[in-house]
């Protein structure tokens, strides 16, 4: 039962998560690739850098605006996810 409950939490976060990045999409689509490429794919910031073609530090700065971005989204939501 603990399983079953656990998996199903986390199962809500997961549609939380998709839902604050199809937003964030349609606002800022880089941003939203940069958190695929880094929070689902495990990409390093350079090798996000290469792909999108843009400095490392525009990933940096990318990165971090949207973090806080669906930080921000997901509290509004009541699910408080750790990005």
């Amino acid at each position: 039962d603990e399983v079953h409950l656990l998996t199903e939490a986390r199962s809500e976060e997961l549609i939380a998560l998709d839902r604050s990045l199809t937003k964030l999409a349609k606002l800022d689509p880089r941003q939203s690739r940069i958190v695929e490429m880094r929070y689902f794919g495990g990409l390093e910031m350079k090798e996000i850098a290469e792909v999108l073609e843009v400095s490392p530090k525009t990933v940096e700065r990318d990165w971090q605006a949207a973090k806080l971005w669906l930080r921000a989204d997901l509290r509004e939501r009541d699910g408080d996810l750790t990005i």
